[in-house]
């Protein structure tokens, strides 16, 4: 059988092909991005197959890949093979709004993916998340990152980005922003109000304003937030009304400016679950400004938050915890934050009414006055799984408590307490303890899982 020319399917991959056709008796080609190479034929084959001319069919298939920019054809090839053959080897660095237009093959995409970021590792990717979304993604993330002030226009180039890519954007990261020229007076970066407004999809946020490389456009103040620029940020997240998770670092926030944060996401983002804001120096009064725009209704749907490094102390945390009672979260991480152990009290006093599944409170300057809070938390609370005190100093003292009453507590899965001043051998009794914890849920679950088979098949 002659498998010159035969285009197997882009979604098959070599090794399934090998599996089912001897390569001894077959001749296969290198076929674009599916090349054989790899695969040792003999060198009499490889003659062959080089001497042999191309069909008629593939000589048009050729002709349509070269004009294709002039006559875009892809949906009016009927065979999959032929279809096959044209992702395979149609040009990548043709225009983005031509190729959008025709193809959605995640095989395409992901070839265009790799053809353009040869050197970035490729994104991980659920089965709901197709290739041209995350290649889109990243094409709006390179667009707004390398965008200097002076070149933006809004009706312009911020259009035209617009209309080929804002109904695949699903999820933008935006690592840093260009600074503004040296020659203006102020230190405003590109207004990300529009092009925020304009992704309808958009589920997933994650921006810096700070400045990775700033050449000769250096000046004091280039990696801080304005006022402008909280103007134009705060009212672009007004109108991310599908926005689920809202991350913010390595970006100094002033108190007002978490005001206005505070009140667009409350007001706009009616579905978040997620907030982060990370190393943007907070501060105590910057948690109370931010807490004071919001109501007892506010942010009903959070889950995470995760305030890493905020300069927060132990009046910040009583200010938390008096707020946090009527938040669901499931997720708080403070680590970074000096609170000591009268902030750490508050919080672990909050934690009772709250349905908890992980705490963080790593690097906090937490000492062994805590003992007996926390060994009430872990008797009493009922959803805590994870729990992370690391780098504490927490004492032999703290550990020789711990120990006898861990076994009290039947959900724990995780206790961090690494350099606490516990020893190694006191830590692993904690682990075994917790994998105990692992093993008997997993057992219960499985357990469950045939109760509810039987009663399915009695039902039948």
């Amino acid at each position: 059988m002659d498998f010159t020319y035969c285009e197997f399917p882009s979604t098959v991959s070599i090794d399934t092909f090998k599996a089912y056709f001897n390569l001894t008796d077959v001749k296969l080609p290198k076929v674009g991005d599916k090349s054989v190479d790899t695969i040792q034929i003999p060198s009499e084959d490889q003659e062959d197959q080089t001497n042999q001319a191309k069909s008629l069919r593939h000589l048009v298939l050729d002709s349509i890949v070269e004009n294709w920019s002039e006559l875009p054809l892809y949906r009016q090839l009927g065979r999959r093979e032929d279809r096959n053959y044209l992702l395979s080897h149609l040009d990548t660095q043709l225009p983005l709004q031509l190729l959008s237009a025709h193809i959605r093959e995640d095989f395409f995409w992901q070839r265009c993916y790799g053809h353009r970021w040869r050197s970035a590792p490729l994104q991980a990717r659920g089965r709901e998340r197709p290739w041209i979304n995350i290649y889109m993604e990243r094409h709006v993330q390179e667009f707004i990152e390398n965008m200097p002030t002076g070149d933006y226009e809004q009706d312009g180039n911020v259009q035209v980005v617009l209309d080929i890519c804002a109904a695949y954007i699903n999820q933008l990261e935006i690592s840093f922003l260009q600074p503004a020229p040296p020659t203006t007076d102020a230190n405003d970066h590109i207004p990300l109000d529009y092009l925020l407004s304009n992704l309808p999809d958009l589920r997933q946020l994650r921006l810096s304003y700070s400045t990775k490389t700033v050449g000769c456009n250096y000046q004091m103040g280039c990696n801080q937030l304005t006022v402008r620029d909280i103007l134009h940020l705060t009212k672009g997240l007004s109108q991310c009304h599908e926005l689920r998770t809202f991350c913010l670092h390595n970006t100094k926030l002033m108190p007002y400016q978490l005001r206005f944060l505070a009140h667009s996401l409350d007001k706009g983002c009616h579905h978040l679950t997620e907030m982060s804001l990370l190393h943007c120096a907070v501060g105590d009064a910057g948690i109370r400004c931010f807490l004071e725009t919001c109501g007892k209704e506010s942010f009903g749907t959070l889950t995470v938050l995760d305030l890493t490094n905020n300069k927060i102390t132990e009046e910040g945390a009583y200010i938390l915890s008096r707020t946090l009672r009527h938040v669901p979260l499931e997720k708080l991480v403070l680590r970074l934050n000096p609170i000591q152990s009268d902030g750490a009290a508050a919080i672990f006093n909050t934690l009772q009414v709250m349905p908890i599944k992980e705490l963080d409170l790593g690097t906090c300057g937490i000492t062994e006055t805590i003992t007996k809070l926390f060994m009430m938390l872990i008797c009493q609370h009922t959803s805590l799984l994870e729990i992370d005190l690391s780098n504490n100093s927490l004492g032999e003292d703290f550990g020789k408590h711990l120990m006898k009453i861990i076994s009290c507590n039947k959900l724990l899965e995780r206790l961090d307490l690494r350099n606490t001043g516990l020893s190694l051998d006191m830590r692993r009794k904690f682990q075994e303890f917790l994998l105990k914890n692992v093993d008997r849920k997993k057992h219960e679950a499985l357990k469950q899982k045939q109760r509810d088979k039987f009663k399915a098949m009695m039902q039948l």
